[in-house]
C-alpha cells in the first residue's frame, strides 16, 4: 500500500506540468495575439487535414484529395514547429497565405465538390485569417486577391462543371459541408475567444495603470496646491513688509531718503510679485488635467467681463482699451480656464505697453471663434518669437503665461498663434470651436 501511495501522486505531478508546458509553449500570455492565433490555425490545420486525409481514403473520394490533405497535414505541422523554434512568424504567415490559401485551397475546391462542398467555409476563414495576420496595405492586397480568386473559382466551377470532382452521394456532400462548417466555426471561435480575452486583459491592465496614474496625479496636484498656499503666505508677508518700508522711506525727509535703497526695494517687490505669479501658474497647470468642469458657455459675456475687469488697471497706466466683441458667441469649456487665457494676454499687453493702446476683438469665423489681443507695445524679440509658447521662455515675466494660454486653448480643441514686430507691438490670436451640440453640453 505504501508503494501505491508513492507512485500515484508522481503520475499526477508529471501530467499537470506537461499540460502547462504545452500551454505556455504555444498560448502563453506574453505571446503576441497573432502568434497564438497562428498556433491555433496550424494545430487545427494539422488535425483537420489529417482527419480529411483518412476520410478521403476510406470513402475513396479520390487520390488527388488524399494527396492534397496529406500535403496540408505535413505543411501545417512543419510551419507550426518551424515558427515556434525560429520565431520567424511573418515568413510563416506569408507561406500559409500564398501556398495554402492561394495554392492548395483552389485545388481542394475542384477536387472536393466545388461550391457544393465545404470549401466555401474555408474560403471565408482564409480571408479572415489574412486580415488578422497581416497589416496595412499588405492585408488589403492579399485579402482582396483571395476574394477575387475565390469568386473566380466559383464562376469557373459553374461554367466548367467538368473541372469539378463531385461527390458520389448526398451523404458525401453533407459530411464535407458539416466538417467544413464545424472546423471553421471552432477555429474562428477560438480565435475570437483569444482576441477578446487578450483585449479584456489589456483593458484591465490599462484601467489599473490609469487608476495608478490618476492617484499619482492627484497626489502631485495636492502637493503643489499645499506648496503653493504655503509659499503664498510668506510671499504676501514679505511683500507687505517691503511696501511698509517703502512708505517709511517716503515719510523721511529729503536729506534722509536713500534713492538706492528705494530702488532695491522696488526690485525686490517686483521679484516677489513675479514669484507669486509663477506659483499661481504652476498650480493652474497642475490642476488642469483634473479639471473636467466644462459647460456650454456664453463666450460673449465671458470676454466682455474679462475686458471690463482690466479696463481700469490699464487706464491707470495710460493704456487705452478698445473692444469689439460679437454677440451670440457660444463655446463649450471651463469658464475659469478660458477667462485666465484672456487675462494673461491682457496682462502681457499691459506689461509691454506704455501710454499706448490695446485692442480686443472676438468674432465668429465659420466653425471657430477667434479672439485677437493686439497692443502697440515693445513687441517680442525675433530670436525668441518661434519658441514663445514654450514653458520658461519669457521676455522678463514668469515664462508660464503664454504656455498656459496654449495649453488651455489646445485642451479645448482650439489653437493659438502670435505675430510681433520689435517696437511695433504684438498680436495674439486664439481660436475655439463653436458649440453646436457636439459635446453634449447642457443648455444655458
Amino acid at each position: 500500500m505504501a508503494k501505491i501511495k508513492n507512485v500515484m501522486p508522481d503520475k499526477t505531478i508529471k501530467s499537470t506540468p506537461s499540460l502547462k508546458r504545452f500551454i505556455n509553449l504555444f498560448f502563453a500570455a506574453h505571446l503576441e495575439f497573432r502568434v497564438r492565433l497562428f498556433h491555433v490555425l496550424a494545430m487545427g490545420g494539422t488535425i483537420i487535414s489529417f482527419a480529411m486525409c483518412i476520410v478521403s481514403a476510406v470513402n475513396y473520394i479520390g487520390n488527388t484529395q488524399v494527396l492534397i490533405n496529406a500535403l496540408l497535414t505535413v505543411l501545417s505541422f512543419s510551419l507550426l514547429m518551424y515558427s515556434r523554434r525560429s520565431g520567424r512568424y511573418q515568413i510563416c504567415y506569408m507561406i500559409t497565405i500564398i501556398v495554402i490559401f492561394l495554392g492548395l485551397f483552389p485545388a481542394l475546391f475542384f477536387s472536393s465538390g466545388g461550391y457544393h462542398g465545404g470549401m466555401m467555409a474555408f474560403f471565408i476563414f482564409a480571408v479572415v485569417f489574412t486580415v488578422f495576420m497581416l497589416e496595412g496595405k499588405k492585408a488589403i492586397i492579399f485579402s482582396a486577391a483571395e476574394v477575387l480568386l475565390y469568386t473566380f473559382l466559383c464562376i469557373s466551377a459553374y461554367l466548367r462543371p467538368e473541372w469539378v470532382n463531385r461527390f458520389e452521394s448526398e451523404q458525401g456532400v453533407l459530411i464535407d459541408v458539416v466538417i467544413g462548417f464545424v472546423t471553421v466555426s471552432v477555429i474562428l471561435g477560438v480565435c475570437l475567444y483569444l482576441h477578446f480575452r487578450l483585449y479584456n486583459a489589456q483593458q484591465r491592465q490599462l484601467d489599473e495603470q490609469n487608476a495608478i496614474l490618476a492617484q499619482a496625479n492627484r497626489a502631485k496636484t495636492e502637493f503643489l496646491a499645499n506648496a503653493s498656499h504655503e509659499m503664498r503666505t510668506p510671499l504676501t508677508v514679505t511683500s507687505v513688509n517691503v511696501q511698509v518700508v517703502m512708505r517709511m522711506l517716503e515719510d523721511m525727509g529729503e536729506n534722509l531718503r536713500d534713492p538706492e535703497a528705494r530702488e532695491l526695494l522696488e526690485n525686490a517687490q517686483s521679484e516677489i510679485m513675479r514669484l507669486s505669479r509663477m506659483v499661481g501658474g504652476m498650480l493652474t497647470l497642475a490642476s488642469m488635467s483634473e479639471d473636467t468642469d466644462r459647460h456650454k458657455l456664453d463666450y460673449t459675456a465671458l470676454v466682455k467681463s474679462g475686458v471690463e475687469m482690466l479696463r481700469l488697471t490699464l487706464a491707470e497706466q495710460g493704456i487705452a482699451l478698445e473692444a469689439d466683441i460679437a454677440d451670440g458667441l457660444i463655446v463649450f469649456g471651463n469658464a475659469d480656464l478660458l477667462a485666465q487665457v484672456l487675462t494673461n494676454l491682457l496682462q502681457n499687453a499691459r506689461a509691454h505697453t506704455k501710454n499706448g493702446a490695446v485692442t480686443v476683438n472676438a468674432k465668429k469665423h465659420g466653425a471657430e471663434i477667434t479672439v485677437t489681443v493686439r497692443d502697440t507695445g515693445s513687441g517680442i524679440p525675433r530670436e525668441i518669437l518661434p519658441n514663445v509658447f514654450e514653458r520658461g521662455v519669457s521676455t522678463g515675466g514668469t515664462g508660464f503665461g503664454l504656455f498656459l494660454c496654449k495649453t488651455v486653448a489646445e485642451s479645448h480643441g482650439g489653437r493659438i498663434w502670435i505675430e510681433s514686430e520689435p517696437g511695433a507691438g504684438t498680436e495674439v490670436n486664439y481660436s475655439l470651436p463653436v458649440y453646436e451640440g457636439q459635446f453634449g453640453g447642457e443648455e444655458l
